[in-house]
């Protein structure tokens, strides 16, 4: 029975924590609202990089800020660069690094991504 009540409680509690919340205008309707935040999402437009320049987009981002590390496979870092977002592509001249599988690092005030890239 201890158990059955205990089920039933966490069940409330995870439901009543997952809606939104209720406000009450002065007519005593319920109005909900939902804030819907979209996702910041990085897309990396030239990989494989074959002309020394790194081209990405970051969409939806709230940041004004651009943290760029480049890593080689050994883990060393081997370019690194911040500057502000003012435009939709991000473009970074990366001609003095050597062909090779590096990972990319991008963080911004709000997010963080590690991708995979490719210079030829």
């Amino acid at each position: 029975m201890k158990r059955i009540l205990l089920y039933i409680l966490l069940g409330v509690f995870t439901l009543s924590f997952h809606t939104s919340f209720a406000q009450f205008d002065g007519n005593n309707s319920v109005e909900q609202s939902l804030v819907k935040k979209d996702k910041e999402k990085l897309t990396i437009l030239t990989n494989p990089v074959k002309d020394g320049y790194l081209k990405l987009t970051l969409t939806a981002s709230q940041s004004s800020d651009l943290n760029l590390t480049i890593i080689n496979s050994l883990g060393k870092q081997v370019y690194q660069t911040k500057r502000n977002i003012n435009s939709n592509v991000q473009t970074f001249d990366i001609s003095k690094l050597s062909a090779g599988i590096y990972f990319l690092r991008v963080s911004t005030n709000s997010s963080s991504f590690v991708k995979k890239l490719i210079i030829r």
